[in-house]
């Protein structure tokens, strides 16, 4: 978020948090399959390798990645299959180690479409964690959901939210964004790798989070916090605070440095995710030509992504608003974002699907002048900046509009295959529906 007029300033202070990597934590931790019966339950041969539940990662095409953590230096593998009593297939070996903070993913080939796969972490032929899940890409004729949403910070623990957002099952999770507010409190604030993982290893301990990992696919991009409040790509530790991002939150890129990919769900719907962070001009830039959010190459990229898609729904995720005006949104890189959209209307792509985060609040900014649906939620566990700044509340209510700040929330985005149509709703904390409408 940016200084004006949505500010980050006003944080209480805590100590800075480390990991605690306990046998009894991490298995506490670790989330049981729901619905799984105890005859399906796998019996522990090492309960104390794992330092957090396992979690699905950028499931496209026939693979998925697979991310572990421990607690020493091992060597694990993961066995998966179609029934979570038949875990028939098994992956490569992966080394963990203190190089990577104990951390790595695997990728699981050969993933069937259209599947519910369950998987497991073993060490040699012991099981060292529950059966967990993940969707897989639907086949034309599955409907599935996507929920959204982002910011998660530490001193709000345990997210309680995640245990909802289980409740209301979704087939996959886009997490937009400040997974961790590593910059927070300034004092203890560090941009090194130490520090970094410090930060991420603290949220990831979350038991509602990891159970809610533990049933479905995410996709999860950065922002700011990740890096510092408002980053931009000239800051110096960028490449550090990439590094362990993507120890903590695989990401599936062809490329090495940044984050943005797009992913097919289904032949219906196509999930593009840009990096809003990586290559961006810093926010006082004057805007004109140069003044980039995106970057030349991945601005180049993502318009001829979506030019190529074939969906009927090209959902795009993008961690700050597009419709957005402060400085740290779209709305302070004009010239770049009327290039978007004048170029989705000179190509004639239609049914483009904005989701964000950031703001601290959920609203529907769907735009017809820009011709582009957009959907904001959050925060899923940080401070709500209605209650800090009710000016901000009278601003974003005026109009028909869908907007809601009383409560940590996440959206829902429902492809009814059927039908071949999208429909969107929120949840707030407890599950109560705030908002349902159809997209398109």
């Amino acid at each position: 978020m940016s200084n004006a007029p949505f500010n980050d300033d006003g944080y209480p202070e805590q100590p800075a948090r480390r990991r605690a990597l306990t046998a009894a934590g991490a298995l506490a931790a670790a989330p049981l399959l729901a619905g799984t019966s105890g005859t399906n339950a796998l019996s522990f041969g090492s309960a104390g390798v794992l330092a957090f539940s396992p979690a699905a990662f950028d499931a496209h095409g026939d693979r998925a990645l697979i991310w572990v953590s421990a607690t020493e230096a091992v060597r694990v593998h993961v066995r998966w299959g179609t029934a979570a009593e038949s875990l028939n297939k098994r992956s490569a070996e992966l080394s963990l180690d203190k190089h990577s903070d104990f951390t790595g993913h695997v990728a699981l080939s050969g993933v069937p479409a259209g599947a519910t796969i369950y998987y497991a972490v073993y060490v040699d032929d012991k099981a060292v964690s529950e059966v967990s899940r993940f969707t897989s890409p639907r086949s034309a004729e599955q409907s599935f959901t996507i929920a959204f949403s982002g910011d998660t910070e530490e001193k709000y623990k345990p997210f309680r939210i995640f245990d909802t957002m289980v409740a209301a099952k979704p087939d996959y999770f886009v997490h937009l964004g400040d997974t961790v507010y590593a910059d927070v409190p300034k004092r203890d604030f560090s941009p090194t790798v130490p520090h970094y993982r410090r930060k991420h290893a603290a949220i990831r301990a979350d038991r509602p989070l990891q159970r809610f990992l533990a049933q479905c696919t995410t996709y999860t991009i950065w922002d700011d916090h990740e890096i510092q409040n408002d980053a931009h790509g000239g800051l110096p530790f960028l490449a550090e605070a990439e590094q362990v991002f993507r120890e903590y939150w695989p990401c599936d890129t062809e490329q090495a440095v940044g984050l943005y990919r797009a992913f097919s769900l289904s032949a219906a719907v196509d999930l593009i995710i840009l990096d809003t962070r990586r290559f961006r001009s810093v926010q006082a830039m004057p805007d004109g030509p140069e003044k980039t959010i995106l970057g030349t190459a991945q601005k180049q990229w993502f318009l001829q992504t979506l030019k190529r898609s074939k969906a009927l729904f090209k959902i795009v995720a993008t961690s700050v608003p597009f419709h957005g005006g402060s400085q740290d949104a779209w709305g302070n890189y004009k010239t770049e974002r009327d290039e978007v959209v004048n170029f989705i209307r000179h190509e004639g792509i239609d049914n483009v699907v904005m989701i964000s985060a950031d703001y601290h609040f959920a609203r529907d900014w769907s735009n017809k002048r820009s011709g582009i649906h957009e959907y904001v939620a959050g925060p899923l566990a940080t401070f709500r900046t209605f209650d800090k700044q009710p000016d901000a509340r009278e601003r974003h209510s005026k109009g028909p509009h869908f907007v809601f700040g009383d409560d940590f929330n996440f959206g829902m985005l429902h492809y009814d295959a059927r039908s071949k149509s999208l429909r969107v709703s929120y949840q707030d904390s407890a599950g109560k529906v705030l908002f349902e409408g159809k997209v398109a």
